[in-house]
């Protein structure tokens, strides 16, 4: 898109983009004639349909989010990428949301035809649009929603997850709205879970984790804490790790709280700066809890990332935004979304300066179980919050390329959401010091769904040029590849109700990778800069030069599918087992500072 004139957000926004609104005549519609809009041949692994006698489809309520086809969606995509390239004119220009809606707002045709519709159910009572006019929420019975979809809705059991949903695998929307609606949610997806892998109690002595004098990387030698990431980081002795502007937060979800004193007690015997700020605030969000200190309920997950968010980022401010959206389903129930469209429709209705400058999600699932029209509204949600002005990263999950590797009939690597997204910054896993290595079981491959971003084009050529696997016939090299970045994923000390634990996986990789992004947030905030936003032109281009870069190890999955298993191998320059390799941060605030 060319804009004449000096080239600013503001004109771009107000740049010739027109929105027509279309009346609707004074005949009344019909919404009689229906297709499938979408539907799923069998619920994700993992969940079973149950037999639940006490539910009463009359008595449970579902809340129905109609989302409503937004416009001009790829160019605000080019806005949002000119925005994060620093060779670009734009570059740093984050832009209000008010722009954002300018732009992309859904048509007034699309409002009036959903609420005529809801009109003609007897719905529109309990329908109210969206704050930022993109989504109709309403209200209704399971059975009124199942009238309303054309669908059967039942109660599905996750035995490992110790979750139970209301969910359908098929549903239904009228030709008339084909045009307008781009997704009715919850439906068909089933949600998420935590990329912690694995949690076991730690027996060695407390003087046996701090400093081993003959490590190659000090402080790493009886597993990873904050000592062991500020020097195999670079971030130990930097001034700006001392600034207390800013703000990074942490997603939570599946009523995963974290616990004050459980906190306290990590930073007693593991911070790493007398300065340490031992707090955080909590946002609630779609009916979500944070007590201080939850009991037999705290969450590993939750412990773990605002640990060691805290112990990294030191004076800055966190907040840890606790999600509801986990229904049980005990006689009625509510019938609640999957939290991420909450998550991230509050972000975007934060003003400027409410909004974090970085936040670590560690949640996802196959990107095979979750259905096109989430995926896709989901992405969208976060090319708006980079564009905002926020770094999301996001864990690669923890099932390698996968643990059955079969879709359709089909023996392929499996790929995981978010992770896929091309909005948001992957972190893959590393294990060792000495030297850093691929972590065996990181999350790691190509999207089947969303095209390959020309951010990282150059260097996914590089790759396949150079890789040696010989595993191409099982995954897309057209699709966005991820990682981008990686960071230690294995043998995290945290404290759980007050006693040391080791734990594994992404979710270690990703809150790490987000505390050193948000020393550099911090430090540009205090310098008059703009923060980073959405990183990833960033790292493939002007920040390529600041990692550490991973060229041993493999990922290593797909043993129930293809004989002795099958991965991606590290090797120098970028991968899909390590990314750009792990931070260095002094090198990455040197290119920050000159960005």
């Amino acid at each position: 898109m060319h804009v004449s004139g000096p080239l600013t957000v503001a004109a771009l926004a107000a740049g010739g983009l027109a929105f027509p609104t279309l009346g609707l005549g004074q005949e009344k519609r019909s919404f009689a004639a229906t297709s499938v809009f979408e539907s799923v041949p069998a619920p994700p692994s993992g969940w079973v349909r149950e037999n639940v006698a006490a539910f009463s489809k009359d008595e449970a309520t579902a809340e129905l989010r109609i989302q409503l086809v937004h416009q001009n969606m790829d160019k605000f995509h080019e806005l949002a990428t000119n925005i994060a390239t620093p060779s670009h004119e734009l570059y740093g220009q984050h832009v209000s949301q008010d722009v954002i809606d300018a732009m992309i707002a859904p048509r007034d045709e699309s409002k009036s035809l959903v609420f005529e519709w809801l009109r003609q159910q007897g719905l529109d009572q309990d329908a109210v649009l969206s704050p930022r006019g993109n989504t109709v929420v309403v209200k209704a019975s399971v059975r009124q929603a199942e009238k309303l979809l054309g669908a059967q809705y039942d109660v599905y059991n996750n035995a490992e997850l110790g979750q139970q949903v209301i969910r359908t695998l098929e549903y239904r929307i009228p030709d008339t709205l084909k045009q307008h609606v781009s997704m009715v949610q919850p439906t068909t997806f089933f949600g998420l879970r935590s990329s912690v892998s694995k949690v076991s109690p730690v027996t060695e002595s407390e003087s046996a984790i701090h400093i081993n004098a003959a490590d190659a990387v000090a402080g790493c030698s009886n597993g990873v804490t904050p000592e062991c990431l500020s020097n195999l980081y670079n971030f130990a002795s930097s001034k700006s790790t001392a600034q207390s502007n800013g703000k990074l937060g942490i997603a939570g979800f599946l009523e995963q709280w974290p616990s004050t004193s459980d906190l306290s007690t990590f930073l007693s015997r593991f911070a790493i700066s007398s300065n340490t700020d031992q707090s955080y605030t909590c946002d609630l969000i779609n009916g979500g809890k944070c007590p201080a200190n939850p009991g037999n309920s705290v969450g590993v997950e939750a412990n773990l990332d605002v640990q060691y968010a805290r112990a990294i980022t030191k004076a800055i401010p966190n907040v840890y935004y606790s999600v509801g959206g986990r229904p049980p389903i005990v006689g009625s129930g509510s019938n609640t979304n999957e939290p991420y469209l909450e998550f991230l429709e509050y972000l975007l209705g934060l003003d400027d300066k409410d909004l974090p400058n970085t936040v670590s999600i560690s949640y996802g699932d196959d990107e095979s179980s979750v259905p096109l029209s989430y995926a896709d509204n989901v992405c969208n949600l976060f090319s708006q919050v980079g564009a905002r002005g926020v770094s999301i990263l996001v864990a690669s999950g923890d099932s390698s390329v996968g643990t059955t590797c079969k879709l359709n009939g089909k023996t392929q690597f499996t790929t995981a959401f978010p992770a896929a997204c091309p909005w948001v910054t992957t972190v893959g896993g590393t294990q060792g010091s000495a030297p850093e290595q691929a972590w065996t079981s990181g999350g790691a491959g190509f999207s089947e769904v969303f095209g390959q971003p020309s951010y990282q084009a150059a260097a996914v050529k590089a790759w396949i040029a150079n890789n040696k696997d010989g595993v191409s016939q099982y995954y897309n090299a057209s699709g966005r590849a991820y990682p981008d970045v990686a960071a230690l994923a294995s043998n995290f000390r945290i404290v759980e109700s007050g006693s040391t634990t080791a734990v594994s996986g992404t979710s270690c990789a990703s809150p790490s990778f987000a505390g050193v992004i948000q020393l550099l947030n911090s430090a540009r905030l205090a310098a008059g800069k703009p923060g980073l936003g959405f990183l990833n032109p960033w790292l493939y281009g002007n920040a390529s030069s600041g990692f550490n870069d991973i060229a041993t190890g493999k990922t290593t999955g797909c043993r129930n599918a293809i004989s002795g298993g099958a991965g991606f191998s590290a090797i120098s320059g970028w991968d899909p087992a390590t990314g750009l390799g792990s931070p260095n941060y002094a090198k990455l605030l040197a290119i920050s500072n000159s960005t």
